[in-house]
């Protein structure tokens, strides 16, 4: 007889939905993962920004270089009063209004355009300039640092002395380099004309240029304050000075003689803990600095604060070992 073939029904099998337990170990798991990475993920974007700092500082070393060889010395940190003509400076800094070493830098970090519309004084005006539409309200890219928050948009965040209507620097020139220390009154000290074949007694890689400084400086909370200073890379004035080592907040010497560079702060917070009369960066590990030979390197916010004034004093005579 033939057979005769039976089929059985296939059993399907049953599809087991995830129970509230698995479900919280799995969002657990992944939160976790998450909790390690964003780190990480920060981490590298702020060794990002720290290596564009660096890169801007660099720029700033060689364009230093370059205008020391063109005009046979260093640009002076400031006029004396940001109306004032700087009459004391060597000849190629000369008859220039409320100019600051970087506004003297401009042609030699590709902003020609912006030098020769200036025409010898700040108060140019510029068309679509943000703020009072001069000069000194042109944000500029080279003088900022990607990781410094204080002032966005590139501008000073308050309205003490009118600074919001100008652009901020997030770098600083040395006023042991840039000035003239020994000069008799503070108008004169802040116009140094150093020369980088005669100036640095001390050896161009031990000679401090360039430092970080925050856009806007406070340590009231209060933005808006009269006490909130800013770091404005084309104000003459006293207290808005790109300058450091002054170490008074009002950015004016007040005493002949080199000073003795105060230690710089390290990622304070930009309106409660700042100290204007102090350089300042962004960065937890430690400051970036131009170095008088054009290079760039980094300095521990644990520096010994006599090796930290040695390194910004030009011609003291100190040796300076690993650092």
């Amino acid at each position: 007889m033939p057979r005769t073939l039976s089929f059985l029904p296939l059993r399907r099998s049953a599809r087991r939905a995830f129970t509230l337990v698995e479900l919280l170990v799995v969002i657990a798991i992944i939160g976790t993962l998450v909790g390690l990475l964003l780190p990480a993920v920060q981490a590298a974007r702020e060794a990002a920004r720290n290596m564009s700092c660096k890169n801007q500082l660099k720029q700033l070393g060689i364009a230093l270089h370059s205008i020391n060889e063109a005009k046979r010395g260093l640009p002076p940190a400031a006029a004396p009063a940001s109306r004032e003509l700087i009459t004391l400076a060597g000849n190629g800094y000369r008859n220039y209004t409320g100019f600051t070493a970087f506004t003297f830098l401009l042609p030699y970090v590709e902003q020609n355009t912006l030098f020769d519309l200036a025409n010898r004084t700040v108060y140019t005006p510029v068309p679509n300039a943000p703020g009072a539409g001069t000069i000194y309200s042109v944000s500029i890219p080279t003088f900022l640092c990607p990781s410094e928050a204080s002032s966005p948009g590139g501008m000073g965040a308050t309205t003490s002395g009118g600074a919001r209507e100008w652009a901020v620097g997030n770098y600083a020139v040395n006023y042991n380099v840039f000035g003239n220390p020994v000069a008799a009154t503070p108008e004169a000290r802040m116009q140094g004309n150093a020369r980088l074949s005669q100036t640095f007694l001390d050896g161009t890689t031990h000679t401090v240029l360039v430092a970080e400084r925050y856009g806007t400086c406070g340590s009231s909370g209060i933005a808006d304050d009269s006490s909130t200073n800013g770091n404005l890379w084309s104000d003459s004035n006293s207290r808005w000075r790109p300058v450091f080592c002054v170490n008074e907040t009002s950015q004016s010497p007040s005493a002949a003689g080199y000073t003795t560079c105060a230690t710089f702060q390290v990622s304070p917070n930009w309106i409660r803990e700042c100290d204007s009369s102090r350089a300042q960066t962004p960065h937890v590990g430690g400051m970036n600095v131009t170095l008088a030979d054009a290079s760039v390197r980094g300095v521990g916010g644990d520096i010994d604060p006599a090796t930290w004034a040695a390194v910004c004093h030009p011609c003291d005579g100190k040796t300076v070992g690993d650092w």
